[in-house]
């Protein structure tokens, strides 16, 4: 009688979230709950050294980052590369590109230019204007920003958001440019891996055949039927724009010489990203290519949405954005899906947006990891979201320095202890460290100094960073990061390059190469730390 009495329509979802209970409830008969806080009888005396030598450094920003910037980061999962870019070199980029600066805007405009007008060419702006010059540092990034009411029109917020709309002339045909920059900051964090969120700039041959053959379309069929035909096109397409960009990256870093330079090391892997302010039929003509390019090329390994996500048109759509991602799982169901949700706070939006996102975002769309997740705490049902999320697992990508800056949310006021409390995995990233003006050290200082991390919990988040990465093959680790190595390797100690069986596996699953190199990383940097290298 009970299920007659429900609508046929919401059956699919009551079904969901009755399995999403089962799969919270199930661990409580198999297992005891999970705990974020380490056993003290487990941490080696080499770790506990480490940490203690990390805890004197606390109140000494300058000796922590001495101390962190060597430490081995595993991978950055959460990385804008439009904007990672420093706003000096996008600056110098656009003056290289022959772009203008619209003085009056501080952005970044065609040309022509001229010295007697507020078109000023951007080429040798920091020697001409050094004046003008520093304006358009501080508009391109949150550098010297201090909301204050008093002295600022914008939010942190509008002027995060803003600064992209500044800048984004001077990355035009810069993706090589682009990849070798990150590969180079990467390399001085000692990080091996990012993954990044970048659009192939074929995705506008899709975008405009949306805007024409399918405007003001929402039904998931009738956009997959019109828009698949030209998917295939457009995939090669972006498969040759990738090859061109990264040979470039290579040409850049010296790769192929005798002189190689460190980002030569770090793996980049790419997403694509549909931007959640744009109307239906183009967020599903991008989201489909994301998909559809993940599925042909290894390189491209997931798909993500983007902008303010308390923008008007993305609180309104959101559910259909949802359904977006729903519907072409499966049509492709090996494609990874990386989601902003949560990045909220109620100084943004009323209580009654800040209750579903993330659930939406884990249960309707499929979430394989959230990024940013602020507004946990807000959400219906909290307690099952985030057992559903430790269980399943969903990791979550927590940025510090951006959601400082976003949202005022910081410290004690970070969900990322709650996340860890209940077994949720949680990775540390960047998000968009240009704008920031920072890098992967300063968020995990951020962790030890805002969050009293030790050195074998950090070990963990950077472990994780690579264990819940969208890497292909198989893990290092039997049970997750951090438990016993494969029985291939078991005998092998990571402090010997690895041979036989174990070197065949490793040499085939790329992740647990990875993890292998993290490995031998943390025994190199403990040692440094020890004998006061460091």
């Amino acid at each position: 009688m009970f299920l007659q009495s429900i609508p046929p329509s919401l059956l699919p979802q009551l079904k969901t979230r009755v399995f999403a209970l089962f799969l919270c409830i199930l661990p409580l008969f198999l297992s005891p709950t999970k705990a974020f806080v380490l056993d003290p009888s487990r941490i080696s005396d080499i770790d506990q050294k480490v940490s203690n030598t990390i805890e004197t450094a606390k109140s000494d920003p300058s000796r922590l980052r001495m101390l962190l910037a060597p430490f081995p980061k595993g991978g950055d999962l959460h990385h804008h590369l439009a904007g990672a870019i420093d706003a000096e070199t996008m600056l110098h980029w656009a003056g290289d590109a022959g772009l203008c600066v619209d003085a009056r805007k501080l952005a970044l405009i065609p040309a022509p230019c001229s010295l007697s007008s507020d078109k000023r060419p951007a080429k040798n702006l920091d020697r001409q204007d050094p004046a003008l010059w520093e304006e358009l540092v501080d508009a391109f990034s949150m550098r010297n920003y201090h909301f204050s009411p008093a002295i600022s029109e914008h939010s942190g917020h509008d002027h995060f958001f803003a600064s992209f709309f500044r800048f984004m002339a001077a990355l035009d045909n810069n993706f090589g440019r682009m990849i070798a920059y990150s590969k180079q900051d990467a390399a001085a964090n000692n990080l091996f891996y990012i993954e990044t969120m970048q659009n192939p700039e074929a995705i506008s041959d899709l975008t405009k055949i949306a805007y024409q053959k399918v405007s003001d379309k929402h039904d998931p069929d009738t956009l997959w039927k019109i828009l698949n035909p030209y998917l295939s096109e457009i995939v090669s397409k972006s498969q040759g724009e990738t090859d061109h960009a990264e040979k470039q990256a290579q040409e850049i870093l010296q790769c192929a010489t005798s002189t190689p330079k460190a980002g030569c090391s770090v793996t980049m892997r790419y997403m694509v990203f549909a931007i959640r302010a744009l109307p239906p039929e183009v967020v599903f003509a991008q989201l489909a290519l994301g998909f559809a390019l993940a599925e042909k090329d290894p390189r491209w390994v997931g798909v993500n949405i983007v902008a303010p996500e308390d923008g008007t048109v993305a609180v309104q759509d959101y559910d259909l954005h949802m359904q977006f991602f729903s519907y072409l799982k499966k049509k492709y169901p090996h494609v990874k899906i990386t989601l902003h949700a949560g990045e909220l706070a109620p100084q943004l939006v009323p209580p009654a947006g800040l209750r579903n996102h993330i659930n939406k975002a884990v249960f309707d769309a499929g979430a394989d990891r959230v990024g940013h997740g602020i507004d946990i705490g807000w959400e219906n049902d909290p307690t099952i979201l985030l057992q559903a999320m430790a269980t399943k697992p969903v990791p979550v990508e927590i940025n510090f320095s951006s959601n400082d800056e976003i949202l005022n949310i910081r410290g004690a006021d970070h969900p990322f202890t709650l996340y860890r409390r209940y077994g949720v995995p949680v990775v540390i990233s960047t998000d968009d460290p240009g704008v920031s003006r920072g890098d992967l050290t300063t968020e995990y200082m951020r962790a030890v100094r805002e969050q009293n991390l030790s050195y074998s919990e950090l070990k963990k988040l950077s472990r994780d960073s690579l264990e819940y990465a969208f890497l292909s093959g198989e893990s290092l680790w039997q049970q997750g990061s951090g438990s016993a190595v494969q029985n291939v390797c078991l005998s092998t100690p990571f402090t010997t390059a690895p041979k036989g069986k174990c070197a065949e596996f490793l040499a085939k699953n790329k992740k647990a190469a990875l993890e292998w190199q993290l490995e031998s990383a943390f025994i190199l940097y403990q040692e440094k730390v020890i004998k006061g290298i460091l």
